[in-house]
């Protein structure tokens, strides 16, 4: 009997310590997909870019990594929804309650201010000028990727087919970019769809910078 009693409670000892490792499992497992959910949805996230519209920066297929709280500034690159939304963050982290709303990825070339106008280069095509809000300057496209190397990109070369928004833009009544806006156009200059389509894009709706 005695016998029996001692492996009873060897027995029960063995359940419970079995018990324990699973509730420990499960608590760090838990844990663990908080952390994660808390990461994406308030810190970095990450998005497949399914467009060739930035190429050579990004392939298509590419995995872009996030800075929800990088700087949105001129030669940026930014990930944002081409449509509101009514929780941003969510949208972005998991595709939840993003309706119809893409997830798109762009260059800043103009911030809140600045005048982007059209010059003629001869045989029907035009350039885009681009002048600084602060100093009144016309500035030039010079952009840098993670690494502190030059981004080497095709001039913007428009005809008055795909001039777009910036069709009536010149030096003397030039296309103003709005409050809290910013003007994005895609690195594969003749292959993107953008700002010269869609206008400028709300800060709102940005969700982040690349990291990478």
């Amino acid at each position: 009997v005695k016998f029996m009693s001692i492996a009873k409670e060897n027995g029960t000892g063995r359940r419970k310590t079995v018990l324990r490792v699973i509730n420990i499992c499960l608590t760090a497992v838990i844990v663990l997909l908080l952390c994660f959910a808390v990461l994406k949805i308030f810190f970095i996230t990450w998005v497949t870019g399914e467009q060739t519209s930035m190429y050579p920066t990004y392939e298509d297929g590419e995995t872009v990594f996030v800075n929800r709280h990088g700087d949105v500034s001129r030669g940026t690159v930014i990930v944002f929804n081409d449509s509101d939304v009514s929780t941003p963050q969510l949208a972005s982290a998991f595709g939840l309650f993003s309706g119809d709303a893409r997830l798109l990825i762009k260059r800043v070339v103009a911030t809140e201010g600045d005048r982007l106008w059209l010059e003629e280069i001869g045989n029907g095509e035009y350039a885009i000028r681009i002048g600084c809000a602060d100093t009144e300057n016309t500035i030039g496209e010079e952009y840098f990727d993670a690494d502190g190397n030059r981004v080497e990109l095709a001039p913007i070369t428009l005809s008055p087919d795909t001039a777009c928004v910036l069709y009536d833009a010149t030096r003397w009544d030039p296309y103003v970019v709005g409050e809290d806006h910013v003007f994005v156009i895609g690195d594969n200059r003749n292959g993107s769809i953008d700002s010269r389509e869609f206008g400028d894009v709300p800060l709102p709706r940005v969700v982040g910078t690349a990291l990478n």
